[in-house]
């Protein structure tokens, strides 16, 4: 099959650069071992996204992801995302804010190395937000929609530090006008790991979409990706999404997902300017 052997070449090749890039004398091992994954990982992308899959749809979804950790309990998110269709004209994008809170602490453990998570060592957090999307006036098949959102996080820490997530979402949503509404139950297992010069977090999830108002509009969804931390600040995510067919209103989906993920604090953003302000 072409398309597997595209994804065991570029696998091929990730790990035949690994090998070189750990070769190079040890102070520039971290910074050559990040740069050629980020570059194999965006060919391999256009390679996935650029097969030839019959009677399935070809998407890339780029994003801009922002976490502001007010403190131990709040988090602001904020996002900008958008939707590209390979063989077509059709283009839409997005942008979200929203307020994460989190309880339920494990004792004063923080499990994993991206420390600037909020979510690390939490077995619930709650999230409510709003998120605009819309198309440009002269696309196909424009359209404007308003969303209140509101999600539920329970985590389990299993056995081997693997970490599952059982997330429960509502989409309040209006689109063109008429309310449409959605439940979105996810499953996420993710799992830290590291080398001598790479922190990386793998992860699976299937989600299911009912929708309440009908249409025979359900749909379920599998995703495998890879987050590399690039920086204290800066997170690099790509994933691959498959969306099974669902009779004649759901088609089949192939996606590929590029995100860019910064991570700051309020009280870290405070001493900066406050060291500034000093200096003057």
């Amino acid at each position: 099959m072409p398309g597997l052997d595209k994804r065991y070449e570029c696998i091929s090749h990730l790990l035949h650069a690994v090998r070189n890039a750990n070769q190079q004398p040890s102070r520039y091992k971290s910074t050559s071992t990040k740069l050629i994954f980020f570059t194999i990982l965006l060919v391999c992308s256009q390679q996935l996204v650029a097969q030839d899959s019959s009677g399935t749809k070809q998407e890339v979804w780029p994003e801009v992801n922002l976490f502001y950790k007010l403190n131990n309990k709040f988090r602001i998110y904020g996002l900008y995302s958008a939707t590209k269709l390979r063989n077509s004209s059709y283009t839409d994008g997005g942008f979200g804010i929203y307020l994460d809170y989190f309880t339920l602490a494990r004792g004063r453990e923080k499990l994993g190395f991206n420390t600037r998570d909020s979510t690390a060592g939490y077995y619930l957090w709650l999230r409510a937000g709003y998120l605009y999307s819309s198309t440009p006036p002269e696309s196909e098949d424009p359209f404007k929609e308003n969303t209140l959102v509101t999600e539920a996080n329970v985590r389990f820490h299993l056995p081997y530090e693997i970490l599952l997530t059982n997330k429960n979402r509502f989409d309040w949503r209006s689109i063109n006008g008429s309310f449409e509404p959605r439940y979105r139950p996810r499953l996420t297992i993710e799992k830290d790991m590291r080398t001598e010069y790479l922190y990386f977090t793998p992860s699976i999830y299937g989600e299911y979409y009912v929708y309440f108002h009908g249409g025979g509009l359900n749909r379920f969804r599998i995703s495998a990706s890879i987050q590399i931390k690039v920086t204290a600040h800066i997170e690099f995510e790509t994933y691959y999404v498959h969306q099974f067919d669902n009779g004649k209103n759901v088609d089949a989906l192939d996606a590929m997902g590029l995100a860019l993920k910064f991570y700051f604090k309020h009280k870290e953003v405070k001493q900066k300017f406050s060291k500034k302000n000093k200096a003057k």
